[in-house]
C-alpha cells in the first residue's frame, strides 16, 4: 500500500503549479493584446506607488488572515489599464513587500505573488471579456457615464479576483492543514471577502477622480481613507495592550494557587465550546461568552482567598462561605471598569443553581443568564476533572454521571440533555490551543486549533 504524500510535499506541488499558471497568465495576457502606451505606463507608475503606501497600513480580516486599502487601487488599475501590464505590476509590488522573509517562508511568499498574479489577470480577463475598456478611453467621462460603462465589466472583475484568491488560498491552507476545503472556505474566507464588496463602490469612485479630475484628486480619497483605516490600527493596537493586561490580571490571580493554573483558560475553551457547537448561539453572544467564562473567577484575587486557594483539605464551613464571596466579589471589580459592564451580571451569578440553591441571590431556573448556566457546565468539567490533594482527577464517565444526576437541580436540564446527547461529548476533555477572537468587548483568547497568520497586498495571501 502507498504510503500518503506527506502535506508539506503536496503543498510545495501546489504552490509550483501555481507559479507556472500565473506565468501562463501573463504571457496569455500579453499574447491577446501586447501593446501599452506611456500614459499607461504612468498611470500604472502611479497606482503601484499608492498601493505600496496603503500596504503599510493593515487591518485584521479574520484569525489567519489580514488585508489593506492596497486593493482599491489594483482593482482601480484593472479598470484604467486593463491589460498585462497591470498583472506585472501587481506581481512586482507582492514580490517587493515579501523581499525580507526568511528562506523557510519563500514557499509562502511564492504562493502570493502567485496567487496575486492569477487572481488579478483573472480579473483583467473578465473585464474585458464582459466588454470592459479603459475608462481613460471613454470621452465625456461623467461619474454616471463611466458607472453605466464599467459596472458590470468591473463587478466582474472583482468577484472573478475575490473568488480566485479565497479559493486559493483555501486550497493552500487545506494542504497545509489536513483539513478539507469545505471547512477553510465555506466557514472563514467568504467573511474576507467582505472588505473587497464594500470597496466596489470606492473604486469607480476612485477611478472616476482619476480620469475626470486627474490623480492629485484621486489621492486625497484614498489619503482620507487611509487616515480613517490609520485611526483602526491605532484602536487594534490598543485592544491588543487590554488583551494583554486581561492575561495579566488572569495569571496573577491563578499564580495564588498551585492548583488553579491554567484553570480560567480552560473554563473559556469549554464555555465557547458548548456555546458555538452544542447551543448554536450567535458569534456575538459568543464573544461575550468568552470573556465572561475568562474572567469569572476575578474576584479571587484578593487577599483573603489566597490562603484558602492553597489549602490541601477540604474546606471548613466557614472557608467555604468566604468562597462564595468571589462571584460579587469578581462582578464588583469589572463593574469599575465600563469596557466589561455588559459581563457583570454574567460573573456575578455563574454559581447561581437551577433549583435556586446557588449564590450570592439564590436565583432559579430562566432567571440565571444563559452565560451563567453555560459557565457552570464549563466550571463543573474543569473541577472535575483536576487532581485535588483530597481526589484524584474524575473520567469524562464522572461528568457525565454528575450531569444526569443533577440535571435540573445544579444544571440547566435542557442544555444538561444537549450535552449528554451530544456526539462531541468527548471533545471537552480535549486539550486545545489558544487563538485570539476580536468582539465588541475587546481580543481575547479561545480555542481552536490555530492556523498560520497572513498579509496581504491585494486581497488576501498566505502566511509571511
Amino acid at each position: 500500500m502507498r504510503e500518503p504524500v506527506p502535506r508539506h510535499r503536496r503543498t510545495v506541488v501546489y504552490v509550483s503549479t501555481l507559479c507556472a499558471l500565473a506565468g501562463i497568465c501573463i504571457a496569455a495576457l500579453y499574447h491577446a493584446a501586447p501593446g501599452v502606451t506611456l500614459q499607461q505606463v504612468g498611470t500604472i507608475a502611479i497606482l503601484t506607488s499608492v498601493a505600496l503606501t496603503a500596504d503599510g497600513l493593515t487591518y485584521e480580516l479574520a484569525d489567519y488572515a489580514s488585508g489593506t486599502l492596497a486593493s482599491m487601487p489594483y482593482l482601480a488599475a484593472v479598470l484604467l489599464v486593463p491589460s498585462w501590464l497591470t498583472v506585472v505590476a501587481v506581481a512586482a509590488t507582492s514580490a517587493f513587500t515579501i523581499r525580507r522573509v526568511k528562506a523557510d517562508r519563500l514557499m509562502k511568499g511564492a504562493f502570493n505573488i502567485a496567487q496575486a498574479t492569477i487572481g488579478m489577470a483573472l480579473a483583467v480577463a473578465t473585464y474585458r471579456a464582459l466588454g470592459g475598456v479603459s475608462l481613460a478611453d471613454v470621452p465625456s467621462p461623467t461619474f454616471l457615464h463611466l458607472t453605466h460603462v464599467a459596472t458590470w465589466p468591473g463587478l466582474g472583475a472583482a468577484l472573478a479576483l475575490l473568488l480566485s484568491n479565497s479559493l486559493m488560498l483555501g486550497m493552500v491552507v487545506s494542504l497545509h492543514q489536513g483539513k478539507t476545503i469545505r471547512q477553510v472556505w465555506f466557514k472563514e474566507l467568504p467573511r474576507i471577502g467582505l472588505g473587497t464588496v464594500v470597496q466596489a463602490p470606492l473604486v469607480f469612485l476612485f477611478a472616476w477622480l482619476y480620469v475626470a479630475e486627474g490623480p492629485m484628486a484621486a489621492l486625497i480619497l484614498l489619503a482620507t481613507m487611509l487616515l480613517v483605516r490609520w485611526g483602526q490600527m491605532k484602536n487594534a493596537q490598543l485592544q491588543r495592550v487590554n488583551r494583554q493586561l486581561l492575561e495579566l490580571i488572569v495569571r496573577s490571580m491563578e499564580a495564588q494557587s498551585r492548583y488553579t493554573s491554567g484553570h480560567s483558560q480552560r473554563v473559556q475553551r469549554n464555555s465557547v465550546f458548548i456555546a458555538r457547537e452544542i447551543l448554536k448561539l450567535p458569534e456575538r453572544d459568543i464573544d461575550q461568552i468568552g470573556v465572561a467564562a475568562l474572567l469569572h473567577d476575578i474576584g479571587k484575587i484578593g487577599e483573603k482567598y489566597s490562603v484558602i486557594l492553597n489549602k490541601e483539605g477540604k474546606l471548613t464551613p466557614d472557608e467555604r462561605l468566604v468562597m462564595q464571596e468571589h462571584a460579587p466579589d469578581g462582578a464588583d471589580l469589572l463593574a469599575t471598569m465600563a469596557t466589561f459592564s455588559e459581563v457583570v451580571p454574567l460573573v456575578r451569578h455563574h454559581h447561581e443553581n437551577w433549583d435556586g440553591s446557588g449564590y450570592p441571590h439564590g436565583l432559579a431556573g430562566d432567571r440565571i443568564p444563559l452565560t451563567s448556566r453555560i459557565i457552570m457546565f464549563a466550571d463543573t468539567i474543569d473541577a472535575m476533572t483536576s487532581t485535588r490533594p483530597y481526589r484524584r482527577a474524575l473520567t469524562a464517565a464522572d461528568v457525565r454521571a454528575e450531569f444526569f444526576k443533577l440535571r435540573g437541580r445544579q444544571f440547566d436540564p435542557k442544555i444538561a440533555d444537549l450535552l449528554l446527547s451530544s456526539p462531541r461529548w468527548e471533545e471537552l476533555f480535549t486539550e486545545t490551543p489558544f487563538r485570539i477572537i476580536r468582539g465588541s468587548l475587546g481580543t481575547i483568547p479561545v480555542p481552536v486549533e490555530t492556523p498560520e497568520r497572513v498579509t496581504t497586498t491585494g486581497s488576501i495571501k498566505f502566511g509571511q
